[in-house]
């Protein structure tokens, strides 16, 4: 399984069109988009944030906080932002560092370009839990987000947080020291397919396997798409877009995923024929991709189910293929 991104760059001057040249090539596994010379900058900025597609400028921050103060509206909405000085001396996030995964991305591109990187984020930096990173990476949904800073707080100045499940899930990894997995009583968080009372994560369940002539465009797949979900309801449920490998640079699938802040998820025809079940074949589909069934496989798979069983049959039409299924025992990995 790999995970791409689309992000969006912008510069200014000589220097800094040489920063872009050096992060364009050191960070294969992202891919990277400049902004048109000809585009005006806020237009620009207003809709990578529409398509929650991350943004790097290459610039003093005072132009970038200028440039998208006027898009800036939710901490699990926002598009990530992050500045680099002209010459790539300094790497440094500034909006949605932790659920839009900025801190993450500009640990990425300080590395490519051998860059100091600065983090302002107080859980990061004394290297501690933070719960919109773990609700980020675990693909659940923040009831009560005013409730973020309440627990970063008690676990920066020394405290326990608790943790309740009330989910089929499974534990991965090491729990930090400062959580303790509670099963009874009162708990700071709650995972459940309910909102509670107080600070609650609710998964997202639902995965898509899509496949697609090479080419079609964003606007083309969200079409097919909310024909069968709305976009509230695919913004409030959808875990993952699940695809095969040899479309994992396949720009309108990925800027699809972002847009519902759901992750992207590629599997080798190797791993898509592990999963059990009887599956509609194509025969064309096998000689092109390697595996005869791709959408309703891929599903199965980003669910993390292992034989078929669907919500959503495949669907196709106009060269584009849809199925769905939904994630049942939770993998919460620490």
């Amino acid at each position: 399984m790999s995970i791409k991104l689309i992000v969006g760059v912008t510069y200014f001057t000589k220097n800094g069109k040489c920063t872009f040249e050096k992060l364009k090539a050191g960070c294969k596994d992202l891919i990277i988009e400049e902004k048109p010379e000809d585009m005006d900058l806020s237009i620009w900025t207003r809709e990578a944030f529409e398509g929650h597609i991350p943004l790097v400028f290459i610039c003093a921050t005072g132009i970038a906080v200028r440039t998208i103060a006027p898009y800036v509206t939710n901490k699990l909405s926002d598009s990530p932002v992050i500045v680099i000085d002209e010459l790539g001396r300094n790497v440094i996030p500034i909006l949605s560092g932790h659920f839009g995964m900025a801190n993450d991305l500009a640990a990425t591109i300080a590395a490519a370009l051998d860059a100091g990187l600065i983090i302002t984020t107080a859980t990061d930096i004394n290297n501690l839990f933070a719960v919109d990173v773990f609700a980020r990476d675990n693909g659940l949904k923040i009831i009560n987000k005013d409730g973020i800073k309440d627990i970063s707080k008690k676990v920066l100045n020394g405290g326990k947080i608790s943790i309740k499940t009330k989910i089929d899930n499974n534990i991965v990894g090491q729990v930090p020291k400062e959580v303790e997995l509670v099963e009874k009583g009162k708990a700071d968080v709650v995972i459940s397919d309910e909102a509670t009372a107080g600070f609650t994560l609710i998964p997202k369940r639902l995965v898509l396997g899509m496949g697609c002539k090479k080419g079609k465009s964003f606007k083309e797949l969200l079409t097919y798409v909310t024909c069968e979900y709305s976009i509230e309801y695919l913004r409030k449920n959808l875990y993952a877009i699940a695809t095969i490998d040899v479309k994992e640079n396949e720009i309108g699938l990925i800027k699809l995923a972002q847009f519902f802040g759901a992750k992207f998820l590629t599997y080798t025809s190797k791993e898509l024929e592990q999963i059990n079940g009887d599956f509609p074949d194509s025969e064309f589909v096998k000689d092109t991709v390697g595996v005869s069934n791709v959408c309703e496989r891929a599903a199965v798979l980003g669910a993390g189910l292992t034989s078929r069983d669907l919500v959503l049959e495949k669907k196709s039409d106009n060269g584009i293929t849809l199925a769905a299924a939904t994630r049942k025992t939770i993998d919460l990995k620490f």
